[in-house]
């Protein structure tokens, strides 16, 4: 900041307000109030969702700062997309070691803002030890038409749009402070899917999911939610053989399993939608009993770590 000295407000303006995206069309009462202050159109339904991310857990230590909020921010997204919902504000609190660091994570999240066209709506700051961020987003869904985990059928096959391990490889390699590594470039940048989100959602979906804890877990939740039992084939999987090449089988299946970061869109839908091959990748199918079976050549592997878990 070249030794320039802010008040806290000042500088809030300066890290989240200035270049900020547009209000959005439903907004009454803008950032900058005690509240903002929000209407929903009648036949529509508010999603809210929201997502921390701390320096040294979601990003390695060493990671740009603007890169990081960025990710965080559309992270936070990706729930939205999972429920089929169009995207519409944002909440950023934001706790930094300094200054300078505040500016860079207002960056950040700005960014991913603006390039998804969702209004920063207010949020709060603090000072700490540790950089982190916690986003809340909210959107909106026409009344009784939210994609949930607790619509999958019996016989609906199962899909997945997005890769999954390729980010949590990459974040292996940025923590391990390789200087090149082919994930890496996985990890840097979520594209929450947004877009596909509503499309699926228009087109009769019910049952979604965002992967962003593994597939096992993610698709666990699924199964228990919708009271059935699914298998997953992982030769299936977008970019299985590729994974396999670059890291072997092994490993290859811990980042598809277990590895999480990947912030892909898995969902359920009835036997016969051939048409979403335009747009998705089938890797399974859900059917009688509990729990998710993962196949790899048609076999059942066993003792697999679920996912991510957060106080394991």
């Amino acid at each position: 900041m070249s030794g320039e000295r802010l008040g806290e407000f000042e500088l809030i303006r300066k890290a989240f307000q200035d270049g900020s995206p547009e209000p959005h069309s439903t907004t009454s009462v803008v950032n900058g109030d005690d509240a903002s202050v929000h209407a929903v159109p009648d036949g529509m339904e508010l999603v809210i969702s929201t997502d921390a991310s701390v320096s040294g857990v979601h990003w390695p230590d060493g990671f740009p700062l603007d890169s990081a909020a960025d990710r965080a921010t559309c992270a936070a997204l990706s729930d939205l997309a999972a429920m089929g919902a169009e995207a519409c504000w944002a909440w950023a609190s934001v706790i930094s070691c300094s200054a300078d660091d505040l500016v860079e994570l207002g960056e950040g999240v700005n960014a991913a803002l603006t390039r998804y066209s969702v209004e920063l709506s207010g949020g709060d700051t603090a000072c700490s030890s540790v950089n982190a961020l916690t986003l809340t987003v909210g959107g909106m869904v026409p009344v009784g038409k939210a994609m949930c985990r607790n619509w999958a059928k019996k016989g609906d096959d199962v899909w997945i749009i997005g890769r999954a391990g390729f980010s949590s490889l990459g974040l292996k390699q940025w923590m391990a402070g390789m200087e090149e590594g082919y994930f890496k470039r996985y990890f840097e940048e979520i594209k929450p899917k947004l877009e596909q989100g509503v499309r699926l959602r228009e087109l009769g979906v019910r049952c979604c999911i965002d992967v962003s804890d593994g597939v096992l877990q993610d698709s666990g939740h699924v199964a228990r939610a919708s009271n059935v039992g699914m298998t997953l084939e992982l030769s299936d999987f977008p970019g299985w053989d590729l994974l396999c090449h670059k890291v072997g089988e092994k490993s290859a299946i811990h980042a598809v399993v277990s590895g999480g970061e990947d912030y892909a869109l898995l969902f359920t839908a009835p036997e016969g939608m051939g048409f979403l091959d335009n747009f998705a990748t089938q890797i399974g199918v859900c059917r009688e009993g509990v729990g998710v079976e993962i196949q790899l050549n048609g076999t059942a592997l066993e003792g697999l770590a679920s996912g991510y878990d957060h106080f394991a």
